[in-house]
């Protein structure tokens, strides 16, 4: 199995991951050496801090391809963002152009701060979907707010759950990769992610997650979440 990893901040240059082209170039070869054939580039998208709109974050994906596919000729590359819905509304930035969609597809990669209260979270969260986008909150792991186990599970009936390889299997805090585990064992994650930054930290990895929830939840599950959830984004059809 290969895997598609559906959070990446891979581009280099306009957001606080890959900080130039060589990054980006030992990014690729990471993850394309762990198993990865397919990556969502997802810059962060925040008014006023990372401001690389949709047009582009496009051409700087199709740019990356054309050099990508000299090296890695089966490797694919989509554009999307990563949006900081704590902030203000979805529809104005998105009708700006500023954030997007995953892949064009209907999908949103929603972000939060660490201690953004649950009323705000929920409140934006359901702003997408109200819009008839689906949402997905990234991270999930590291809000406080989603340890109340009544408001994630309600918060998990009505959008998805990313969260990050490392924090079940790499350096993350305690509190990080004790709430993963525990949304993985409760079955409310959708999607299981790198959120790569860089070459050296929060590197582009996914096969150690695979292996951990291979043993924990078996090879299916572990499918589900690395491989045929994620391309129900690239496809555009509702998990």
């Amino acid at each position: 199995m290969y895997y598609i990893d559906m959070h990446s901040h891979i581009l280099s240059g306009v957001d606080d991951g890959a900080k130039n082209p060589d990054t980006t170039a030992q990014m690729l070869k990471i993850a394309y050496d762990d198993g990865i054939r397919g990556i969502i580039c997802t810059p962060h998208y925040l008014p006023g801090v990372y401001n690389t709109g949709q047009e582009e974050r496009a051409l700087r994906v199709k740019h990356l391809l054309g050099v990508t596919k000299k090296f890695f000729p089966d490797l694919q590359l989509w554009e999307g963002c990563e949006y900081f819905a704590a902030a203000g509304s979805f529809m104005n930035d998105y009708e700006k152009g500023g954030c997007g969609t995953m892949a064009g597809s209907n999908y949103v990669l929603a972000e939060f701060s660490q201690t953004t209260p649950a009323d705000l979270m929920e409140l934006r969260l359901r702003d997408i979907t109200k819009a008839g986008f689906w949402a997905i909150i990234a991270h999930a792991e590291r809000y406080d707010a989603l340890k109340d186990d009544d408001f994630r599970l309600r918060v998990a009936g009505f959008c998805y759950v990313q969260i990050n390889a490392d924090s079940l299997v790499g350096e993350a805090t305690n509190h990080s990769k004790e709430l993963a585990r525990k949304m993985l064992a409760e079955g409310s994650v959708s999607f299981v992610a790198t959120d790569a930054h860089g070459a050296h930290y929060r590197k582009p990895i996914l096969s150690e997650a695979a292996k951990y929830i291979t043993e924990h939840f078996g090879e299916e599950y572990t499918e589900t979440l690395l491989y045929h959830n994620p391309k129900a984004i690239l496809d555009d059809v509702r998990i």
